[in-house]
């Protein structure tokens, strides 16, 4: 299995899009689509590879303010930094998402009542239809569409539900199949094997029921039927996933036609 990773051993899912078949049988440039989890958890060497290796010009954060202070992007010579929230930071149930992400800086309790509270399965259906996250990734796709030279990298905290879903967007604007887009999002499950067992473990072991260890094993890794559910309601509220990239994100025809012609090898 081809993990697509970039070779950095600080940062956890860190790996490109690059490879990919898109529209027209091209495929994606390799080197310059790079998503990942937080950047503050890089080591002595991932950076200079980043800047030096992969060119990194722009770097795009989706976290909110809690978690971006809880751990702050380092500052990188040269690149160009961009801050687009995904979620409503003002709702109540986010914090608790925002809690769980931020890993162990908020209290045991709140990330437990995420857990079981069952907003999982409905996160990536919220992401969609939110107001929030859809001008969050259209101000992404802008900026995918003025980007120059070099690689651009994206991120969250664990780099699979925000980034992740902005990474479901890419591809299907660039054409790739749904089918590939799936597989690409459980790429996260390999990435954090040990962290979904060890959580796995340590809900069991608070006596809570199945529905409660399923939860957090999707909270550590990747769920595909929530992705699906996800996708099944954007073609169900917007017709299709074009319709929704254009009404909804502002990525008009012509621009996806640009943003093709940009990341697809010739």
């Amino acid at each position: 299995m081809d993990l697509k990773s970039i070779g950095l051993t600080g940062i956890g899912n860190a790996r490109q899009l690059g490879g990919y078949t898109g529209a027209d049988s091209r495929r994606i440039k390799k080197d310059v689509l790079l998503r990942t989890g937080k950047l503050a958890d890089a080591k002595e060497g991932d950076l200079d590879r980043l800047k030096n290796v992969y060119h990194l010009t722009e770097v795009v954060d989706f976290r909110t303010t809690f978690e971006r202070e809880a751990a702050p992007d380092p500052e990188i010579e040269g690149v160009c930094s961009y801050h687009f929230g995904i979620l409503d930071e003002s709702a109540k149930e986010n914090q608790g998402m925002a809690a769980a992400a931020a890993g162990g800086a908020f209290p045991l309790e709140k990330v437990m009542g995420f857990i079981t509270s069952g907003a999982m399965e409905n996160m990536y259906v919220d992401i969609a239809l939110s107001p929030v996250s859809q001008k969050g990734y259209s101000n992404f796709f802008e900026v995918l569409l003025n980007h120059g030279e070099g690689a651009i990298l994206w991120h969250c905290t664990a780099g699979k539900d925000r980034a992740g879903f902005g990474s479901v967007l890419i591809l299907s604007a660039l054409g790739v199949d749904r089918e590939t887009i799936l597989e690409d999002y459980i790429l996260t499950n390999q990435y954090y094997r040990e962290n979904i067992e060890q959580l796995e473990q340590f809900i069991r072991s608070k006596g809570l029921p199945e529905e409660a260890v399923k939860a957090a094993k999707s909270m550590a890794g990747a769920e595909q039927a929530y992705l699906e559910k996800a996708l099944d309601t954007i073609d169900k509220n917007y017709g299709s996933m074009d319709a929704y990239l254009e009404n909804q994100l502002g990525l008009s025809v012509d621009n996806k036609q640009k943003l093709r012609d940009k990341y697809l090898e010739k």
